[in-house]
């Protein structure tokens, strides 16, 4: 009876390590799985926040030479209305000439 004991405990020890094995296996594969997937999540918000940056820095920039723009075109503005004053002053002296 004494050796049928030490194969029951042989058999546990053997199925212990089997299954201490195996579940370590799992384990190591689940928790690698868990933790490259919050990697890859963490890569991919970060990427985002990259690509956010430099876009709102690309929109500043046009934001810029859009208002660049617009006070060139307020300058050119007032050329124009200057012009046309002039142009209507001679008009007047024209019209003036004319009548009188």
């Amino acid at each position: 009876m004494a050796q049928g004991l030490g194969g029951v405990s042989s058999l546990t020890s053997s199925l212990t390590s089997s299954l201490t094995s195996s579940l370590t296996a799992s384990l190591t594969t689940a928790i690698t799985s868990a933790v490259m997937d919050q990697l890859r999540a963490e890569l991919a918000a970060s990427a985002a926040d990259v690509v956010a940056d430099r876009l709102m820095d690309k929109i500043q920039l046009v934001g810029e030479g859009v208002l660049g723009v617009d006070q060139k075109v307020d300058r050119f503005r007032g050329e124009v209305a200057e012009e046309f004053r002039k142009v209507d002053r001679r008009l007047l002296r024209f019209e003036a000439r004319v009548i009188g």
